[in-house]
């Protein structure tokens, strides 16, 4: 190290040897070690510890206890634990429980963790605190000495395992925070890696869907006594009633099942807007075998091909509905039902005249459409269908009505007119 002199002599050209370790005898040696242990930096050795029991002894003193000593230590202190158990048996559950472990005397208490509305009795002790062995033996006689088992101790308690708690398998799920910090600081474990998610799936219950109908009275009145106990009328849509009462929509069909008995017959379809009731009645033909009058009530009936009730747009000119298992073909309505499809265009495109035009405005350099005596309405249908479009006869019905002249003698049919056609595509004929 330097120092003053070291420096001065240097200076004047004088070196000098390195410094030697000073000698130290046996007080020096022992010194700092005496100190160090008087200040109770070191632990103390065996045979001083002895030495201080057996003074403790000679003065009376009581002995120490290690038990006592690890009270004193970890009074207060409790590990507290997340566990389930699987019950396989019948009619078994998971159950949930809270383990405590005490630091204290090494022993754990069990609480069962019961939700709200569980169904179980309230009396969460499901072990009372004592010492929890790892494997229990039942003695064969009663007060009979057994050896010490095993216990329970803190380093066996890990998030993520499982222990035994007579029979019963109880896997730790979670612990607290204080717990996490008791592990990480003096056993330097991580308990949160272990955790397991026990979380439920939301439960979906599924909706009871009504019985079907028996098909005695209304639908919806049957449907009404399987949501009520005291069952109320439905409800109906007054204002539609009041503008529609008295309106009844008639469309002649007839039967085409194949049956040659049935050829002849004929039946009309009527159809109420008030309350979407349908009826169809069968006209009296002679020599048809059949007597006319009522062939299905007034009432919804659901359209098979759709699984819904019967709506007007289901009717229309050559389309063909099944009621009462049997398929009607429609040829024709009459002109008050005509009229009022007609006076609504947007919730019946296939009788706007315009519409219907529009469809067929691709004909135009067919000669055939520029003939002024007009071109049949079946040999419209084959242009179109030439071209891709495929016409109905309702849409036949409506160019006719809009855009057709009689034919050149009383037993000819009517033809529809070309040029007044495409004009009529953008706007109708005045």
């Amino acid at each position: 190290m330097p120092t003053p002199t070291a420096s001065g002599l240097k200076q004047n050209g004088i070196e000098l040897a390195p410094d030697e370790e000073l000698v130290k005898d046996k007080w020096q040696e022992t010194y700092k070690l005496r100190k160090l242990t008087e200040q109770g930096g070191l632990p103390t050795s065996k045979a001083a510890f002895n030495a201080k029991q057996l003074a403790k002894f000679q003065i009376g003193a009581p002995p120490a206890d290690m038990k006592f000593s690890q009270f004193l230590l970890n009074d207060r202190k409790v590990l507290r634990f997340k566990a389930f158990w699987d019950d396989t048996t019948p009619y078994g559950a998971r159950i949930y429980f809270i383990i405590h472990y005490f630091l204290a005397d090494n022993t754990v208490e069990i609480n069962e963790a019961h939700c709200r509305n569980s169904g179980r009795d309230a009396y969460p002790m499901f072990m009372k605190r004592g010492p929890l062995s790892k494997k229990n033996e039942v003695l064969a006689v009663p007060g009979m000495l057994a050896a010490e088992g095993q216990i329970y101790y803190p380093h066996d308690m890990i998030v993520g395992q499982s222990i035994d708690v007579w029979g019963r398998k109880l896997v730790i799920y979670d612990c607290d925070e204080a717990t996490l910090k008791f592990y990480k600081q003096y056993m330097g474990i991580d308990q949160s890696q272990g955790r397991i998610d026990v979380s439920e799936k939301p439960v979906t219950h599924l909706k009871l869907k009504p019985p079907p109908h028996t098909g005695v009275g209304r639908e919806e009145d049957s449907l009404i006594n399987c949501q009520m106990v005291q069952p109320k009328p439905p409800k109906i849509d007054l204002e539609r009633l009041m503008v529609y009462t008295g309106e009844v929509l008639r469309f002649e069909c007839k039967m085409v099942n194949g049956e040659p008995e049935d050829e002849l017959r004929k039946l009309v379809i009527a159809y109420y807007p008030a309350d979407g009731d349908v009826a169809v009645f069968e006209v009296p033909v002679r020599n048809s075998g059949h007597m006319g009058g009522k062939f299905a009530d007034k009432r919804r009936i659901k359209n098979p091909d759709t699984g819904d009730y019967f709506k007007l747009e289901d009717f229309f000119v050559g389309q063909t509905v099944t009621v009462a298992a049997q398929p009607l073909q429609i040829v024709r309505a009459d002109e008050h039902c005509l009229q009022y499809l007609e006076a609504r265009p947007k919730e019946f495109p296939y009788a706007d005249p315009v519409a219907c035009a529009q469809r067929v405005a691709s004909l135009a350099s067919e000669p055939e459409m520029q003939s002024a005596q007009g071109i049949e309405p079946e040999r419209l249908k084959e242009l179109a269908a030439s071209k891709g479009i495929y016409l109905i006869d309702h849409e036949v019905v409506t160019l006719l009505r809009n855009f057709g002249i009689a034919g050149e003698s009383d037993d000819a049919a009517p033809r529809i007119l070309g040029p007044e056609l495409l004009n009529g595509a953008t706007s109708l004929p005045v």
